[in-house]
């Protein structure tokens, strides 16, 4: 009941008759990529706006704010078995899928592409470290017993249980240690680590007695070296918490001249690599050919974010050759409570669509605060219907054909759908707007060389198309320095005196020889429309 009275209050508060006004849309026959980038159904140019992983009854506000598809599924999502069922509620609600493959979506006329697993160039730690656990001991998935070992005292491998836990470290070559050191975890609750035993090679080299208040290395001289190729260290005594284990955080064997010899620092490795995704888009390829293949990737293509090295990140030119389509995801506000990072939206577009050439590429784009890695909700800053609308038209701006919306929140309370109220009508706005102006955004670059330039030195950046014997120039401001300018957009040809119409603006403005000029609000966007110059 709650659910219905939200969706009906949002209608309300968008015009019902605007929200639900459009048609299902017509079934799909074929899906085919034009030569620009564009998207064609059934020989038609569509601009494909999405909504990331929705429950269905979340698809009359997904619709209301203007989006035509539904992207990801789920398993047993919304009541169903399959995602054939999934995507039958889909179908039902008017809108297109964008779906994980499985034979049964096959030749369904709701169904707009298919989707690989998300983000497979997700970075995560791998270690060579040969680490194993001795009896009884139960290891922690997300704390892996190597991180004993890679250098890092903040991190902890989890002991369950602490006592009598034994774990046995295979080296690669035989090492000499004169000392060797455990650094404590102290949490309260839990059992600490008393004392240990140290057995090299099956003969023990040391007993030490640990003090269990003390967190951080504690550290002890052995008798004389030792040269040893497999080390087994064994918590005999611990200091008892409410919960039987513990944690650790580094174990290590110091040399004569103070060299952790132990150290096994991790490498950075995606979730996937390239060529399973590879593997995954030839099989999808192979059971239907008929609908292009979708890919998200993490923004750690951009060195910005510096998770790569130079050299790893040239794995992303394999990753693009496993998708017909290409896509990214970087949050500044949502994902990093940082404003002024906004323009990586724009720069990673750019960056994407050269690499990813000549296939689609798209963007997915935050809609509000709420995330659950920014800290607490009253610290997060919002994310503004101008952040939205500049976010989607630098994306624009710089190739993309497609856009996805990411609504998920966790903050105060987990909602896939959490957009608030303001953001929900500027999504409608920006969406109804494309969706209008799509056969000019798909449509051809113009004969000419059609450019942008701000004074101060702002960020501004500008579209050019040509579409029905008209000019189409769509701008944006995305300086994060939120700077207001004048920007004067270069045309060739325009004639001085011409009226170039502001769209959506109720305004014209009069061109100079070659030019027209007009003052950029920060994050602003402007549309112009003009009739097409003699050459």
């Amino acid at each position: 009941m709650k659910r219905t009275l939200l969706v009906t209050a949002l209608l309300g508060a968008l015009g019902s008759s605007a929200a639900m006004a459009a048609d299902a849309p017509p079934p799909i026959e074929k899906v085919e990529i034009a030569a620009n980038r564009a998207f064609l159904v059934n020989g038609r140019p569509f601009f494909p706006l999405m909504a990331w992983l929705q429950d269905a009854a979340n698809f009359p506000a997904v619709k209301a704010c203007g989006m035509n598809t539904t992207a990801g599924y789920w398993p047993k999502s919304s009541g169903t078995e399959h995602a054939g069922q999934y995507l039958d509620l889909v179908e039902k609600a008017g809108l297109y899928g964008v779906m994980p493959s499985d034979p049964r979506l096959k030749g369904r006329p709701a169904l707009l592409a298919y989707i690989h697993d998300d983000e497979p160039d997700l970075p995560g730690d791998a270690s060579d470290a040969q680490v194993e656990a001795g009896p009884g001991l139960r290891v922690n998935r997300s704390t892996p017993l190597w991180r004993l070992l890679d250098g890092v005292t903040h991190s902890w491998s989890v002991l369950d249980p602490l006592k009598d836990a034994s774990v046995t470290l295979r080296l690669k070559a035989p090492v000499t240690v004169e000392s060797l050191a455990v650094h404590l975890t102290i949490s309260k609750g839990l059992s600490a680590a008393k004392e240990v035993v140290f057995t090299a090679d099956g003969k023990e080299i040391l007993k030490a007695a640990l003090d269990p208040s003390k967190k951080g290395q504690q550290k002890f001289p052995l008798p004389a070296p030792v040269t040893l190729k497999e080390l087994t260290m064994k918590v005999t005594a611990v200091a008892p918490g409410d919960q039987e284990w513990g944690s650790l955080g580094e174990v290590e064997g110091f040399d004569n001249q103070g060299r952790n010899v132990l150290l096994s620092p991790p490498r950075t490795v995606p979730r996937a690599a390239p060529a399973v995704t590879l593997e995954a888009y030839r099989a999808m390829k192979a059971a239907d050919p008929s609908r292009p293949v979708f890919l998200t990737l993490t923004g750690h293509f951009h060195p910005f974010f510096k998770k790569y090295t130079d050299e790893q990140r040239q794995m992303y030119a394999e990753y693009v050759k496993a998708a017909d389509v290409v896509g990214y995801d970087i949050y500044p506000i949502y994902g990093w409570n940082k404003p002024e990072w906004i323009y990586l939206v724009h720069d990673a577009t750019d960056l994407l669509a050269r690499l990813a050439a000549p296939r689609p590429v798209y963007a997915w784009i935050e809609t509000s605060k709420g995330g659950q890695w920014t800290g607490a909700l009253e610290g997060q800053k919002d994310v503004t219907p101008a952040h939205i609308r500049a976010e989607v038209w630098m994306a624009l701006c710089r190739g993309a054909t497609a856009i996805g919306y990411f609504t998920h929140i966790w903050k105060p309370a987990y909602s896939p759908f959490g957009v608030p109220e303001e953001n929900r009508r500027a999504l409608r706005e920006v969406n109804d707007q494309i969706t209008r102006l799509a056969p000019a955004i798909l449509a051809a670059a113009p004969g000419r060389a059609v450019g942008i330039e701000a004074a101060g030195g702002v960020k501004v950046d500008a579209l050019a198309r040509s579409h029905g014997g008209r000019l189409y120039v769509f701008a944006v401001n995305y300086d994060e320095g939120l700077k207001e300018t004048r920007a004067t957009i270069k045309v060739p040809g325009l004639a001085a005196g011409a009226q170039v119409e502001v769209v959506d603006e109720g305004r014209t403005i009069p061109a100079e020889a070659g030019a027209l000029a007009d003052t950029f609000a920060p994050l602003a966007v402007h549309i112009y429309r003009m009739a097409e110059p003699a050459n």
